[in-house]
């Protein structure tokens, strides 16, 4: 996630190229309510699923579909789709020099691009695979953006004491992941991206690539809820 930057996170290419972009296309799988007992979303947006594409000199391509909203306040939502177009630049732009593709990809069956809509937030979930000429193999990264859905103000950093915060979370990741593969401990992983959902704080752990990457992990809001700084804890538990 942009601004909480725990550990190592993939960095695949940033700035320049040849960007194209289709028409929205509302995605009604992404409309999940998050952040609030009433489990009422945000009035007036609407979950949309951009389809961009791309490339550069060196060979790199990139063909994605980068979450957005439409509909709800002027300001907020253009607000919440430039963070996202920022996450798009960071991943397509810098060329490798040996030519890299980059497209939408999964964790699991569940997780994949999508904006998820709460009482009190917009987040947005990029999850894309990339493969560079000549590599051993291909890497997933998974970039998210939560925004204030009132102010439109990105929350960038959640919590009161990070490094605190950190240890902890290993702690109840490890502890909550149902695939054993945090089972030695998540000390090696990075918090990097997380999103507000109705059941708690959901991170997806940064691990090395033989584990797959990524593994997503709730942790409940009565275990999360205490690390967050008071103002952002009104908005993302109320």
């Amino acid at each position: 996630m942009t601004g909480l930057r725990i550990g190592t996170a993939l960095l695949l290419l940033a700035v320049g190229g040849a960007l194209s972009s289709c028409s929205p296309v509302e995605d009604q799988s992404a409309a999940t309510v998050a952040g609030s007992s009433s489990h009422e979303a945000a009035p007036g947006f609407t979950p949309t699923l951009d389809r961009r594409s791309g490339h550069l000199a060196d060979g790199t391509t990139w063909k994605v579909g980068l979450p957005q909203v439409s509909g709800g306040d002027r300001q907020v939502r253009a607000a919440f789709n430039g963070y996202l177009d920022a996450i798009l630049v960071t991943l397509t732009g810098q060329p490798s020099g040996n030519g890299m593709t980059i497209e939408d990809s999964k964790l699991g069956s569940a997780e994949h691009s999508r904006t998820v809509i709460g009482a009190s937030t917009l987040s947005g979930v990029v999850i894309v695979m990339g493969y560079a000429k000549g590599a051993a193999h291909p890497n997933i990264d998974v970039e998210t953006a939560v925004v204030n859905s009132r102010t439109g103000e990105l929350i960038a950093e959640p919590f009161t004491d990070p490094q605190t915060a950190t240890k902890t979370l290993a702690e109840l990741a490890a502890a909550g992941d149902q695939t054993g593969r945090l089972r030695g401990g998540a000390s090696y992983s990075s918090f990097t991206s997380w999103i507000p959902l109705p059941e708690g704080l959901h991170i997806y752990v940064a691990v090395p690539h033989v584990l797959g990457d990524y593994v997503p992990v709730t942790i409940p809001w009565d275990k999360a809820a205490g690390l967050l700084k008071p103002d952002v804890r009104a908005v993302l538990v109320g």
